[in-house]
């Protein structure tokens, strides 16, 4: 294969793979206006009238969003991972276009250190202890 033609092929699996990282990082940024639109309804729900609503009802799904963020976060990372290595790579290098588990799965960071970063709680966490405190400090709280 001519240098052109490997140049292409490799222009394009990174196109390829740069939408892969564009729709996970747009997924992530749902994620967050998914969480703060659920969370305003459970507060505006809390605030009916005859309404047994606890605490923990907004830390639940605080967790579960904050969990599925840290899952878009570390898909996200793994396809920038993928992305860098397939550009490091010399141009001499055959493109392969399969993108599978075992490639995915060796760039990908480990669940739990994605979930201890900055950006997963120090966007829910005080997200959540915002509403939990706007809860408290209302009438029925």
């Amino acid at each position: 294969m001519s240098n052109p033609d490997s140049a292409a092929l490799r222009v394009a699996y990174l196109n390829i793979v740069q939408g892969i990282i564009s729709r996970l990082a747009n997924s992530s940024s749902v994620i967050k206006g998914a969480s703060v639109t659920v969370l305003s309804a459970l507060l505006a729900f809390a605030g009916g009238e005859h309404v047994t609503f606890h605490v923990w009802m907004f830390i639940l799904p605080g967790v579960i969003f904050m969990c599925y963020h840290a899952y878009f976060l570390q898909q996200e990372r793994a396809f920038v991972n993928l992305y860098n290595a397939a550009a490091a790579k010399p141009l001499s290098t055959e493109v392969s276009f399969v993108i599978d588990a075992a490639k995915i799965n060796a760039v990908k960071e480990a669940y739990w250190s994605v979930l201890a970063r900055k950006t997963i709680w120090g966007f829910h966490l005080p997200m959540i202890a915002g509403f939990v405190l706007a809860f408290w400090l209302s009438p029925r709280g």
